[in-house]
């Protein structure tokens, strides 16, 4: 069984087969505590006080599940009331072991069957020690019984002690962790949530600490084997977090990790932190003592690291020396590395490997809420994440090697772009609404100039008439196309031809180019590309002279060249272009032309190419001002706006149209000297709306319109970007992306140049326009009322970065509270009239009415969402007779709805549904001031299986008895679970529930995606897959979202192997539900069986294949990835139970 002539190969079976405790010794064991629990429990079994006996808990390594043969340690926790503090435990204490030991002297007589019981010496005061030894002697456990103050009350896995448990047990002036018995359960809970593979590691790890400590014959006094367990569990979180991982490359990290002892500081804050003043400030004074610092994460006071008193120097020259055994290395003879991570090291460097940013106490005081690893000043420095807490949350970042951090801040110094000022400004000067470009600064291309109100006022228009509208008054005509055509046709012979530099090719863009141009604003950019201009930053040098050559030849050449059209230089305010304009009375005035010498920095890509990555880091890297080089982008640009439908590009001109009245009515007025928003920033936002709404090549013109107007209005909200052209999976794109998207909205990138945000400008007047439009003939339908518009949120799910989805669920998903307060007291009207009146001259009785659905779970989404209203009535006496006398009750319920509606008053619009279907009943409540606010309700009766049950109680089991003999259909009858179903998400965490918003709104997204595939599996089921998730993987109330997000589209992928029940309202005690839950966990996965109906599975029959294609979708994109391009790690969680 020696460790060190093991092959790194069979470590997983020398800790299966020699180092876990026999499976008949722990069994023996278990029976034995059970009784010895039980005795302990009997009134006056602790002496003449009588102390009652709160609970016991069981702690050590036993219970924790880290214990080794030969080394198995259990503690029982004997909580008293006797204890009402922590000074109490000193004092009574004496008694109590008294008549301890003397119940111990009766119990051991018979501890149980092949066990012999021996006392021992207490390693401690206030401990009873005794020794549980096998008949054969091969197997013992070191029992310690430890009566204790109850200071955490009956804990909830996973919930975090209020801070002032932890600020009363600094101000008791105990010693370091002489109370650390009352936070037993938080210790195991720490270590039970941890992996089996990860807990065999401990195994090892404790099997090489026990070597060891045999071979020393000095008998030093090493660190206690709990500080290893501790470093363990520490090297697993910051180098791996796998299920599966190879012992020996985690027995290698660990052991490199004891050789840098003195560099080591690690704490975690899952139970306490630094938000309480009395907590934080000890916290800090603890980080400052002699490495390494070790510190309990259940117990702040213990430092099991103690580097003043444990001799890990033993352990440190033990690990160094046996890097070139038989243990470590792999099968090719190849030695195993380490673990890399925050603070571990790495192979063939000295120390951690990561320097020290800031001061320690200014470090710490930056730190709320997160776990870390804290070298001293001078020292190395780590960080990691405790299970559960919020990665947000960091704000000590682990650090790279010195060496690896100043080549990484110039590589940051060398590619982030220079913005010379927030605002992007456009490239017109004509018009005092329109901003003036920096001196040097060529400007953005492709910004219309606000003109004159074009056509007959839009307002004045009716919404169906709108197409026509756009083809009679917006529209270029074919003949004018074909005229500016051939002028440019013209322009461009004259330049091959006379030239002096000649181009390699030419790109029509503009407007113009990507059909877009509307009557009245047209403009053309005529991009021409020089092998001389051979990079972003060397076309400043030449570029002046190609454009004086331009100039000159087109000066001497253009007269009349085409009948009816003149040319003329325009002002030329683009240092970077020749501006000229193309006169024509056909033209309502002038077409712009702009002609552009550039640096061909994509070639020649077909339409559907993406350019090679390396062409935006040179864009990057060449310290370039926003937008500065974005003719260099034209074709894709040009590329991304033609491969439209024709009737988007139509709704693009008439906002476009819209636009420009909106500049032209407030030109010279209060608006003079504001700088709009480009008219190409409207062109995308346009898109942007198409591309979530649905992308129907056949759509109302006046749905869309309003879409893009509510968006407008949503301007504070912005932010848009698309991943055509470049995307987050290169490192450089994506750093300069996530800095882009910390910048203030309207964010609006375009498609083509990631450094050029066209969203920048004042949108304040677009909106106030936008909002006076909405009211106006053109957006609504002929009898009325409001077209609605689609539904588009002004920013993506996918787009988000991981780190901002809270703030995503709050600004986008989380719903109006003063609507649901005006829900809640319409629904609670409603429900008591209904009680009242419904069947007033009937032996019928209402007996209750029941808010379901996502509304009363807490689980709506912002905009439309669904509850029901269940009617409890007295004529249904059992499952089979709630389908009966469907047609008359709906009919009295409608009736009495319909009254209600008259006689009561509402804040509120309160609309039944006029479908005249006598089996369902529907109304809706709609928010009089935010239209697309609105909750819908199914009215459905039913039987009263339940009556009235108190919360937290289990229905009788003869409910669920009658439930499985009386139903056909899986789910039939669950309309009579639904105060069960309801309290078991309500009753839940708020953070929660707001992951299960974000779960239903990628849901929302994914059902647009396959519609016409077959159908997705319900939303209650990802609502249960959600709660699963979070009781298996973290329990935390503040857990990470970003995790939890990733944790549930992991799941869905595993679909197959998903196999989910719950026991919190039936359970397999009885033999009918025993029977029929076995029967429902046999069939084929997945299995989701609703925590309130045993016969509905909720997983079944449903097209998981592509929701789990969506998922794989999701987990490559920036809400499931790091800042640094790594995936977010899932929470461990099985998919089965």
């Amino acid at each position: 069984m020696d460790l060190y002539h093991t092959p790194a190969g069979a470590l997983d079976k020398l800790v299966a087969h020699s180092l876990h405790p026999s499976p008949e010794f722990k069994a023996a064991v278990r029976g034995a505590l059970g009784l010895l629990d039980t005795t302990l429990r009997k009134p006056g079994a602790l002496g003449s006080q009588k102390p009652k006996v709160i609970r016991i808990a069981k702690g050590g390594a036993y219970a924790r599940g880290t214990a080794l043969k030969g080394d198995c340690d259990t503690e029982l926790v004997i909580f008293l009331s006797c204890f009402r503090s922590y000074g109490d435990q000193n004092t009574g204490r004496t008694e109590t072991l008294g008549a301890m030991r003397v119940l111990l002297e009766s119990w051991g007589r018979h501890p149980g069957p092949g066990l012999i019981f021996q006392f021992s010496e207490p390693k401690a005061p206030g401990v009873l020690q005794f020794r549980l030894t096998s008949a054969d002697q091969e197997n013992w456990m070191d029992v310690s019984l430890m009566p204790a103050f109850d200071v955490l009350g009956q804990p909830c896995s996973g919930v975090k002690p209020i801070p002032e448990v932890y600020s009363s047990l600094l101000s008791s002036g105990c010693q370091p962790g002489e109370h650390a018995v009352c936070f037993t359960e938080l210790r195991k809970d720490f270590v039970n949530s941890r992996p089996i593979k990860l807990k065999n590691l401990i195994l090892l790890v404790k099997h090489w600490y026990h070597q060891v400590q045999m071979q020393e014959t000095k008998k030093a006094t090493l660190p206690p084997s709990y500080a290893l367990e501790l470093l363990t569990i520490f090297a697993w979180e910051q180098g791996c977090r796998k299920d599966s991982f190879r012992l020996a490359q985690g027995l290698r990290t660990v052991l490199a990790l004891i050789q840098q002892n003195k560099n080591l500081c690690i704490f975690w804050t899952e139970n306490y932190d630094f938000g309480d003043p009395v907590v934080g400030e000890f916290l800090r004074r603890q980080l400052e003592r002699p490495r390494p610092v070790i510190l309990d994460p259940a117990d702040p006071t213990w430092d099991v690291g103690n580097g003043t008193t444990w001799r890990w120097d033993v352990l440190a020259k033990e690990a160094e020396s046996c890097f070139n055994q038989c243990c470590f290395l792999q099968a090719s003879g190849v030695p195993e590395q380490p673990w890399e991570g925050p603070g571990l090291p790495r192979a063939g460097i000295l120390g951690l490997g990561h320097p020290i940013q800031q001061g320690p106490n200014q470090a710490l005081e930056d730190n709320t809420g997160h776990s870390a690893v804290r070298p001293r000043a001078g020292s190395p420095q780590t960080s990691h994440r405790a299970p559960g807490l919020p990665q947000a949350a960091t704000k000590v970042p682990a650090m790279q090697n010195p060496a690896a951090y100043k080549a990484s801040k110039n590589l940051k110094k060398a590619t982030s772009p220079r913005t010379a000022r927030d605002s992007v400004p456009n490239v017109w000067s004509q018009d005092p609404i329109t901003p003036n470009i920096p001196p040097g600064h060529s400007g953005p291309p492709s910004i219309s100039t606000p003109r004159a109100v074009m056509g007959p006022d839009l307002s004045k228009i009716p919404s169906k008439e709108l197409d026509s509208f756009i083809q009679d008054h917006l529209k270029l005509s074919p003949q004018t196309q074909q005229q500016v055509r051939k002028a440019i046709d013209a322009i461009l012979c004259r330049l091959r031809e006379k030239c002096v530099y000649k181009a390699s090719r030419v790109s029509k863009g503009g407007s113009f180019g990507r059909g877009t141009d509307i009557r009245g604003d047209c403009d053309v950019e005529l991009v021409v590309f020089y092998k001389v201009l051979s990079d972003f930053k060397g076309q400043r040098a030449q570029r002046a002279e190609i454009l004086r050559d331009i100039r000159a030849q087109l000066q001497s050449w253009w007269q009349e060249p085409e009948s009816g059209l003149s040319l003329q230089f325009a002002e030329q305010n683009r240092p970077n272009a020749l501006q000229l304009q193309l006169l024509s009375p056909d033209l309502n005035r002038w077409v712009d032309i702009s002609v552009l010498p550039t640096f061909d920095a994509v070639g020649q890509l077909n339409s559907s190419d993406k350019p090679p990555p390396q062409v935006y880091s040179s864009l990057l890297s060449s310290g370039c001002q926003a937008g500065e080089h974005a003719a260099c982008f034209a074709e894709l640009r040009r590329n991304f706006v033609n491969s439209r439908p024709v009737k988007l590009k139509n709704l693009v001109l008439l906002v476009k149209h819209w636009y420009h009245q909106v500049a032209a009515r407030n030109k010279g007025g209060e608006a003079s000297g504001t700088t709009l928003p480009p008219a190409y920033a409207l062109e995308l936002l346009t898109i942007f709306a198409w591309d979530q709404g649905g992308r129907k090549e056949k759509f109302g013109m006046a749905e869309g319109l309003r879409t893009i107007l509510r968006l407008v209005q949503q301007h504070q909200l912005l932010c848009v970007y698309w991943t055509v052209n470049y995307s987050v999976q290169d490192p450089t794109l994506r750093a300069h992306l996530l800095s882009q998207l910390q910048k203030a909205r309207p964010l609006i990138l375009d498609p083509a140049d990631p450094t050029w945000n066209v969203g920048q400008g004042s949108w304040e007047l677009l909106a106030q326009e936008a909002a006076t439009l909405e009211s106006q003939v053109c957006l609504q339908s002929g009898d009325g009322t409001p077209v609605p518009p689609w539904d588009v949120m002004p920013a993506l799910l996918y787009q988000t970065p991981a780190a901002d989805l809270d703030k995503f669920i709050s600004e986008f998903l989380q719903p109006d509270r003063h609507f649901l307060t005006q829900v809640k007291k319409a629904v609670d009207t409603i429900c008591s009239f209904l009680k009242e009146n419904c069947f007033r001259n009937s032996p019928i009785k209402v007996l209750k009415v029941v808010k379901g659905g996502s509304s009363a779970k807490g689980t709506a989404l912002q905009g439309r969402s669904d509850a029901d209203l269940v009617v409890f009535l007295s004529c249904f006496n059992h499952f089979s007779e709630q389908g009966s006398r469907r047609a008359e009750i709906i009919s009295e319920i409608r009736a009495q709805l319909e009254a209600c509606q008259r006689m009561q008053t509402f804040d509120v619009k309160f609309e039944i549904s006029n479908k005249k279907n006598p089996r369902v009943l529907s109304f809706s409540l709609t928010s009089q001031t935010l239209l697309d606010q609105s909750v819908d309700f199914d009215v459905l009766p039913a039987f009263d299986a339940l009556g009235q049950l108190r919360s937290g109680c289990k229905p009788d089991a003869r409910v669920y008895k009658d439930l499985i003999h009386s139903y056909s259909n899986a789910g039939e009858f669950s309309t009579c679970f639904t105060e069960l179903q309801r309290d078991f998400i309500s009753s839940r965490p708020t953070k929660l529930k707001s992951l299960i918003r974000l779960v239903k709104h990628w849901y929302q997204q994914c059902n647009r995606m396959v519609t016409g595939k077959g159908f997705l599996p319900p939303k209650h089921g990802l609502e249960l897959l959600t709660v699963y998730a979070w009781e298996q993987g973290s329990q935390n109330p503040q857990f990470n979202m970003a995790e939890g997000f990733r944790t549930v589209l992991e799941l869905v992928g595993q679909y197959r192997q998903l196999c989910i029940y719950w026991t919190t309202n039936y359970s397999a005690e009885d033999k009918v539900i025993g029977d029929f839950l076995k029967m429902q966990l046999q069939k084929s996965r997945p299995i989701i069986l609703d925590p309130a109906d045993p016969t509905g599975n909720v997983g079944h029959n449903a097209r998981w294949d592509l929701l789990a294609q969506e998922a794989a979708t999701c987990i490559s994109s920036l809400c499931c990835m790091d800042k640094n391009g790594n995936p977010i790690k899932p929470w461990l969680v099985k998919a089965s139970v």
